[in-house]
């Protein structure tokens, strides 16, 4: 894995909640993605979405706000975590976290920004067409993780297998094409889906089995 960041970053302060919190960034994105483009012309899977703080997470760090109550104690996941906003809110609040990302720089970012907001979580490399043999997790969160379609049936597969049988899947996407796809799937493996916009992003709850979903209220200190 590497943790190998530039020298040179951009800060974000970003308040979800009463949560004020700073994230870098790498300062360049195009270049990154020039440099990207050079080293592996046709990997796509090189491209480093996790360099851009996206508007889904911010979309997926305020759901996780709302339900802050639900927080402490439980055990989360987050799948390509990138920059690491949703699971440093998480950690925040009180969970354990687990951030996971299949890009190589992302953990570096991601563990520098927990540090940088005080909290503590772990980060592993996390390939969803084979995932570590994690014991499930209460919360498992996601944000605009389908802007390549052929990573879904990856993704949901990983979801079922890394989601405890009573928890609960937080996917944040700002309504790309493979979202029905995404939908359509995990309904096919059995979970119940209810989709929330937030901040003109679709947050998509997800639960198995037949229970009814807790939609959490919306607090009145959210950003």
């Amino acid at each position: 894995m590497s943790t190998a960041r530039s020298p040179a970053t951009s800060t974000t302060v970003i308040q979800i909640g009463t949560l004020q919190l700073q994230l870098q960034t790498p300062p360049d994105f195009d270049a990154l993605l020039d440099e990207a483009a050079r080293r592996t012309p046709d990997n796509v899977d090189a491209i480093p979405y996790y360099a851009t703080l996206w508007p889904s997470a911010h979309a997926l760090a305020k759901t996780i706000w709302e339900m802050r109550d639900r927080l402490p104690g439980q055990r989360v996941l987050e799948l390509g975590c990138g920059l690491g906003l949703p699971a440093i809110v998480a950690a925040k609040l009180g969970a354990a976290v687990i951030a996971s990302d299949f890009h190589p720089d992302a953990g570096g970012w991601c563990l520098a920004n927990a540090a940088a907001n005080g909290v503590a979580l772990q980060f592993h490399p996390c390939d969803w067409q084979t995932p570590p043999a994690w014991e499930p997790f209460d919360l498992v969160l996601g944000s605009d993780l389908i802007y390549e379609r052929r990573h879904i049936p990856a993704l949901v597969a990983c979801v079922d297998q890394l989601c405890a049988p009573h928890g609960l899947a937080l996917l944040a996407d700002p309504g790309r094409d493979g979202l029905p796809q995404l939908t359509d799937a995990l309904q096919t493996r059995g979970w119940q889906i209810n989709l929330i916009p937030c901040d003109n992003i679709y947050v998509l709850h997800c639960r198995k089995g037949t229970s009814p979903i807790a939609v959490p209220q919306r607090a009145a200190t959210g950003a």
